[in-house]
């Protein structure tokens, strides 16, 4: 009677470890699947058809194959353009000369500075667009950070870069205090930039 006791146990044990073995199993397989769709991006952009829903593109610049795509995908909380084409070339939103006093650290007084952002949502930067009601606030914010530029770090070989980065940040933070998605503004071009 002890034998099938013992017996009865060993078997129950076995069953025990099948049905853990199958719970690490069903376990590990929904890792996996839970990887895959963290990886994929769970394919939101797929409606039940399959077919891709509109979007508003990719931010990515270089992938090849969104290297006509110029559509950008963003919150719902900005103001929302109409896509470009593409294959649509970009737009530029010209700003008004800038020559402003500056600190010139005794080797110069004015900068002069001329501004085009360039945009591939004709909509924000071309003609009438959105850009044009945010002139005198860019204008004010772009002579701040003008004024407050020091001759030394400007002659430095990365100086003018450096002043272009700083100049899209501020316009970039203009345009998401009105609402704009800021990196609809893709980049700013000096086309003139002269200390004297």
């Amino acid at each position: 009677m002890a034998e099938e006791e013992t017996e009865e146990k060993k078997k129950g044990g076995k069953g025990l470890i099948i049905a853990l073995l199958v719970v690490v199993i069903l376990l590990l397989v929904g890792v996996a699947v839970l990887a895959v769709m963290l990886l994929t991006g769970g394919d939101k952009s797929a409606n039940a058809n399959g077919a891709n829903a509109e979007m508003h593109g990719s931010a990515e610049h270089g992938d090849e194959a969104d290297a006509n795509n110029k559509a950008k995908t963003y919150s719902p909380k900005y103001k929302q353009f109409e896509p470009p084409a593409p294959e649509s070339p970009p737009s530029y939103f010209t700003m008004d000369k800038f020559v402003v006093n500056f600190n010139g650290d005794g080797q110069a007084k004015f900068l002069a500075v001329d501004l085009k952002f360039m945009s591939y949502y004709s909509q924000l930067v071309g003609d009438g667009g959105d850009m044009e009601y945010l002139r005198p606030i860019l204008k004010n914010d772009i002579e701040r950070l003008l004024r407050n530029q020091h001759y030394n770090d400007l002659i430095k070989p990365d100086g003018p870069d450096a002043l272009r980065a700083e100049i899209l940040k501020v316009t970039r933070s203009v345009l998401e205090k009105h609402n704009i998605y800021p990196d609809l503004i893709e980049d700013v071009y000096m086309t003139r930039f002269v200390m004297q």
